[in-house]
């Protein structure tokens, strides 16, 4: 991940949302959108080398992989419902960014059930 290839692509995108926002709003929407998947796509390399190197420890230390595969799509989700949230911000759209994080809030909830469960049983069992 080049990080500077990153940084002029933000800031040509936001010369040119500042540019054309007066006259066609719409379109500097559109224009936010495709520079933060651009951006977003130009990072996947490294979030997969993340991923790997996780694995790796994980398979090191003997810790179940499932909790960190849970972890792993939690830590997805937020990036993904922030991304997503932060999208509608910028379209004024305020009410469906909040749906959005509540959304993911929920959704994570959910899917740590599992982890709280065991991290409640363990409290359990240590208990006299």
């Amino acid at each position: 991940m080049d990080i500077f290839k990153i940084c002029i692509i933000a800031i040509i995108s936001v010369i040119v949302i500042l540019t054309i926002k007066p006259q066609m709003a719409n379109m500097s929407v559109l224009i936010t959108i495709v520079s933060g998947v651009i951006i977003f796509m130009m990072i996947i390399p490294t979030l997969e080398e993340v991923i790997t190197s996780i694995l790796d420890i994980v398979s090191m230390l003997d810790i179940g992989i499932e909790n960190i595969g849970i972890i792993l799509k939690i830590i997805g989700i937020s990036y993904i419902c922030e991304f997503s949230s932060q999208i509608c911000i910028d379209a004024g759209e305020n009410a469906i960014a909040s749906k959005i994080e509540l959304a993911g809030k929920m959704l994570i909830m959910f899917i740590s059930i599992p982890i709280i469960t065991r991290l409640l049983s363990l409290i359990t069992s240590l208990m006299p």
